[in-house]
């Protein structure tokens, strides 16, 4: 697609919300934050409605998501899953095939009545509808505009934590250049209905497995300083999955760590899990970059694997060698 931008606005597409009976709502694979609060919102709200709703994700989550309220109401998608017809498919906090696999070939057949609400910079899903806004920091930060048009408010304590999970963590508990204005008054909104921030943050932050520790350590281990030591490269094999037991869950915010230097500019995090049971992992790609007038778009290079995201945090998923992948990634970087 190559104008990723909305054909629909807010109220046409809370009028195709109105007019559906049936819906189903997903977001991409391994959901970080933004997409569990949007989609458990989403699917929240509109139940609230009388709509028949199926909430689906590809898992795994990471842990600390799983036991948040909502989270065991969103239905596991699997190879061979029957995922039922719908009236209206939202595809939430994506617009990139390749981070909806393995659910995608499913998805592919339903995208004439497909609407997508997104706020990442680039897309090549061809939904019907498309409701994008590149200047939100979070896709929650629509969800609740979408709600509100649609007459939901934040009395429900699900909708409300949802949402404020979604916004926060997308934002870095606000400290991204990605938090503008709007960002705090709904967040101030969310606060004056009842959400407990502090709580939040410590089962979200403060609550991981000694699994992530020690996945941590092999990471931090494996960091190269190249470019003048403005970027860092942390590589993560097969074997460091298995000696630390950690999982694909445990990768959650590994990319953020070596930001503390003040020298780096930019961290890409390259990693591959061991084969699952459908077979052989992709290399996983993450890119992050400080803001500044020679800030790298991290989403262009991201683009040149096949993924995409933010100017300032994006990611790929790649099939090839790990070696392979980890040196062209290098070669990206330094051209």
């Amino acid at each position: 697609m190559s104008r990723y931008r909305s054909n629909v606005d807010m109220q046409q597409a809370a009028e195709l919300i109105r007019e559906a009976a049936r819906i189903t709502v997903t977001t991409h694979a391994k959901p970080d934050g933004d997409a569990f609060g949007a989609v458990v919102a989403m699917a929240t709200g509109l139940r609230s409605l009388g709509k028949q709703v199926d909430a689906w994700i590809v898992p795994p989550m990471p842990g600390n998501l799983e036991v948040l309220e909502g989270a065991a109401d969103l239905l596991r998608y699997e190879p061979g899953v029957d995922v039922p017809e719908t009236d209206l498919l939202i595809i939430l906090d994506t617009g990139a095939s390749t981070q909806l696999e393995p659910l995608f070939p499913v998805l592919a057949s339903r995208l004439d009545r497909a609407l997508i609400v997104d706020h990442h910079l680039s897309g090549d899903v061809s939904a019907r509808w498309r409701l994008i806004d590149h200047e939100a920091a979070a896709c929650c930060e629509q969800v609740v505009q979408l709600l509100g048009s649609l007459g939901i408010g934040l009395e429900d304590e699900v909708i409300r934590q949802s949402l404020f999970i979604g916004i926060a963590t997308d934002t870095g508990w606000f400290r991204f250049s990605n938090t503008r204005p709007f960002t705090h008054e709904i967040a101030a909104a969310l606060l004056h209905a009842g959400v407990d921030h502090a709580d939040l943050y410590g089962s979200l932050y403060q609550n991981d497995r000694r699994e992530k520790l020690r996945l941590m350590a092999r990471a931090l281990a494996s960091l190269k300083l190249l470019a003048g030591d403005t970027v860092a490269v942390m590589v993560l094999r097969e074997e460091d999955f298995v000696a630390s037991g950690a999982g694909v869950s445990d990768l959650e915010q590994l990319v953020d760590l070596p930001q503390v230097v003040g020298s780096i500019r930019t961290v890409v995090l390259v990693s591959r899990p061991p084969e699952a049971g459908h077979g052989p992992e992709p290399v996983r790609l993450s890119f992050r970059s400080k803001p500044g007038p020679d800030a790298l778009n991290v989403a262009d290079l991201a683009r040149r694997f096949g993924g995409g995201g933010h100017a300032r945090a994006a990611g790929a998923k790649v099939d090839g060698e790990l070696d392979d992948v980890v040196s062209r990634v290098i070669s990206a970087l330094a051209g």
